[in-house]
C-alpha cells in the first residue's frame, strides 16, 4: 500500500458502483452518504490515502455526454492542488468514451487520473466494485501522469481503451497495446509503454483544452445493404464529420459507387471522412487494396489502429478545434494522448 499522507480526489458519476445511492438526494447528503458507505465497506482506503469525494452526478452512463466530460475535466484542473492523484467512478458501458475525452482535454498530465467501475454494486455479494475502488485508488497515488482505466486488476490507457464484455467480470482490454500494468501480489508496472513518476514538485496542472463537436455520423457497412444518393445528401447536410466502419483494413464494397460518391461529397463539403474497421483488431492501411486506395483518392483517411471511443471522441475534438480540412490526415497521424500507441511524451 501507499503512503497515507497521500491525497486522492474521488469523483462519483454513477454507473452500477453505487446503485443503491438516491438521485433525489441533494448534492451534499449524496456526497455523505456515499462517503459512508465506502468507509464501512471499504474501510482499507483510508489506510491508502485521505480520501476526498465529490458526486458530480448519478446517472445511468448511457447517458454520458459531451458537457459531463468537460465537467469532470475542469473539476480535476480546478482542484489540481488538492490531491496527489484523482479517482473517477463511472458507469462502464462509456467509461472508455470518458477516458478518451479526459486524454485529450487534459494534456501534459503530471498527475494519475483514474477510471474505474463495477459489474455489480458495492452493496452486493460478489461485487467486483470493492476490489476495483482499492486498485485504483492505489495507483491514484503512483505517481504515474496518466489517464487510466483501472479494471478487474488491470490498467490500461485511458485512449486505448474499449469495453468488451457486459457478462464477464474482465470487461475492458486494450485495443492494440499491452496493459499498462496489473495488480496481483505487487502492482507490477509495464515501464517500456506507462509513462515515468512525475516528482511532486513537478507536478504543474495539465493544459485545458474542452473544445468538442459531438456532430459526426457512424456508419458500419453491410454486404449488399444500400447507401443511396438521398441518404448522401442527408448525411452531409446534417453532420460536420463522418466514421464509416467497413471490412478487414479498411476496404468497403465499390460495386456500389455510392461510397465513392460519399467520399467525393464529403471531400467537396470539407467534412472528414475516417474508415475504420469492423474488426477487433489491426490497423486500417488504404493502400493494400484497390477498394481503400479509391476512397483515399476521393479524401477518405484512415483511422489507423484507434478503437471506435477515442476514435469517434478525437474526431469530436478535430471538429472542436476547428482544425483547418486541409490539416485532418496530419491531425489524425499525430497522437495527442498515445492513442496510437506509443509512450506519450
Amino acid at each position: 500500500m501507499k503512503k497515507k499522507n497521500s491525497k486522492v480526489l474521488i469523483l462519483h458519476t454513477g454507473g452500477t458502483f453505487a446503485m443503491a445511492l438516491d438521485p433525489q438526494q441533494q448534492a451534499d447528503r449524496q456526497d455523505q452518504a456515499f462517503l459512508s458507505s465506502l468507509a464501512t465497506r471499504v474501510p482499507e482506503l483510508q489506510e491508502i490515502a485521505e480520501i476526498e469525494l465529490e458526486v458530480i452526478c448519478n446517472i445511468d452512463s448511457s447517458d454520458v455526454d459531451c458537457t459531463l466530460w468537460q465537467k469532470l475535466a475542469t473539476a480535476i484542473y480546478e482542484r489540481w492542488d488538492r490531491f496527489d492523484g484523482c479517482v473517477i467512478i463511472h458507469g462502464t458501458d462509456t467509461m472508455a468514451y470518458t477516458a478518451s475525452a479526459l486524454s485529450f482535454f487534459l494534456a501534459g498530465l503530471t498527475k494519475p487520473v483514474v477510471l474505474t467501475g463495477s459489474q455489480r454494486p458495492l452493496a452486493e455479494l460478489r461485487t467486483d466494485a470493492r476490489a476495483n475502488i482499492i486498485d485504483a485508488v492505489e495507483l491514484a497515488t503512483s505517481g504515474h501522469p496518466e489517464v487510466m482505466v483501472c479494471f478487474d486488476s488491470v490498467v490500461y490507457r485511458g485512449s486505448q481503451v474499449t469495453k468488451r464484455s457486459s457478462e464477464h467480470l474482465h470487461a475492458f482490454a486494450a485495443q492494440h497495446s499491452a496493459p499498462l500494468g496489473h495488480f496481483g501480489v505487487h502492482f507490477n508496472v509495464n515501464r517500456s509503454l506507462m509513462r515515468p513518476v512525475v516528482a511532486r514538485a513537478q507536478r504543474h496542472k495539465p493544459s485545458l483544452d474542452l473544445k468538442i463537436n459531438p456532430d459526426i455520423f457512424v456508419l458500419d457497412v453491410i454486404p449488399a445493404a444500400p447507401l443511396t444518393r438521398e441518404t448522401i445528401t442527408v448525411l452531409t447536410g446534417c453532420y460536420k464529420g463522418f466514421i464509416v466502419r467497413g471490412f478487414g483494413v479498411g476496404n468497403l464494397p465499390l460495386k456500389n459507387q455510392c461510397w465513392l460518391e460519399f467520399a467525393e461529397a464529403a471531400t467537396a463539403c470539407g467534412l472528414p471522412l475516417v474508415i475504420a474497421s469492423q474488426c477487433q483488431t489491426g490497423t486500417i492501411d488504404l493502400n493494400s487494396y484497390e477498394n481503400g486506395r479509391a476512397l483515399a483518392q476521393r479524401g477518405a483517411m484512415s483511422g489507423h489502429n484507434m478503437s471506435l471511443e477515442c476514435l469517434s471522441v478525437k474526431l469530436m475534438v478535430m471538429l472542436g478545434r476547428e482544425i483547418p480540412f486541409a490539416q485532418r490526415h496530419d491531425f489524425f497521424e499525430t497522437s495527442l494522448a498515445g492513442e496510437c500507441g506509443e509512450v506519450p511524451v
